[in-house]
């Protein structure tokens, strides 16, 4: 699967997917680094990549319904966690989530849980 992170997500964040097997992009190493959470969600959705950010906004399906991404995961995770605590969050993550579970949906992580707010066809 395809990712792209957002820019509040540590750049380490990289080596966990690519670890993982998955190929990710950072929006700061893409010229999007300063951009609105519109043209970052166009861009994953034309690329056919899924967002992962920790931007609560993209969790608001009135904004981000069905159809406008191709799959987006919210970090809700403390404000003063580093680097390694996300990217150990996120590595425990990767490793238990059927990643097709997350295409079309929005996918809320938080400390020891995670949920897919899944879309019907």
């Amino acid at each position: 699967m395809r990712f792209l992170l957002d820019a509040d997500v540590p750049r380490s964040s990289t080596r966990v997917f690519r670890r993982l097997r998955h190929e990710v992009q950072d929006v700061r190493d893409i010229s999007l680094g300063d951009a609105t959470d519109q043209e970052i969600a166009k861009y994953a959705k034309q690329n056919n990549l899924i967002l992962v950010t920790r931007d609560i906004e993209f969790a608001n399906i009135l904004r981000y319904p069905m159809g406008s991404h191709v799959g987006i995961v919210v970090l809700r995770l403390p404000f003063d966690f580093t680097s390694e605590q996300i990217n150990s969050v996120l590595n425990d993550f990767i490793k238990s989530v059927k990643i097709e579970e997350l295409v079309n949906n929005i996918t809320i992580i938080e400390l020891g849980k995670y949920r897919i707010r899944r879309f019907s066809v």
